[in-house]
């Protein structure tokens, strides 16, 4: 008799601040249902996902770190210092995704989603992204991307305004999805 296999789990959690219990717990009650909610709408996988509760800066912090790593060697020093004082400068995010080598990360500003239906539409947006960038051929052109933007390699600016304006694409995808948290069931 063999033993079965048990499901692999695509969403880990990790915490980076104190205080937010509720989120956390949240998250892991709804998370992977979400996750399912979302791959099946945009039609793909959901690839393995570490959420990062953070504080903003850690959001900040998190994500570049992860685009840098996954852009690989060469990158531009003074292109990433550039970066993060743009960072520092645009809208407080509430969350971002980025890819990792082996899927995604998501970090989560959880110390301004103290609101669980605020908390359940930001983890679905975010969710839709990790599964956008899980679609075939989407993390390779990711990863291109990065590397011009990081001064790795050179790109066409026709090509560069393409992406972003897929970038935008995705984005606009990510917020209509949202409404699929009315769909997990309702927190405590």
């Amino acid at each position: 008799m063999t033993a079965m296999a048990r499901p692999r789990h695509e969403l880990t959690v990790h915490r980076r601040c104190r205080g937010i219990d509720r989120v956390e717990q949240r998250i892991r009650e709804v998370g992977e249902q979400a996750g399912q909610l979302v791959a099946r709408r945009v039609g793909g996988p959901l690839p393995l996902v570490e959420i990062a509760l953070t504080d903003r800066k850690g959001v900040i912090s998190l994500v570049q770190q992860a685009d840098v790593a996954l852009a690989g060697s060469g990158v531009s020093w003074r292109r990433r210092a550039v970066g993060r004082v743009l960072d520092h400068w645009s809208v407080r995010p509430l969350a971002g995704t980025a890819l990792t080598p082996s899927g995604a990360l998501v970090a989560i500003d959880a110390t301004r989603h103290r609101n669980l239906r605020e908390l359940d539409r930001t983890l679905v947006h975010e969710l839709a992204h990790c599964v956008q960038l899980n679609l075939p051929g989407a993390r390779e052109r990711h990863i291109a991307y990065l590397r011009q933007q990081y001064a790795i390699t050179e790109h066409s600016t026709t090509d560069e305004a393409a992406y972003e304006r897929l970038i935008d694409v995705r984005e606009q995808q990510a917020e209509n999805l949202e409404v699929l948290a009315r769909q997990l069931p309702k927190g405590h």
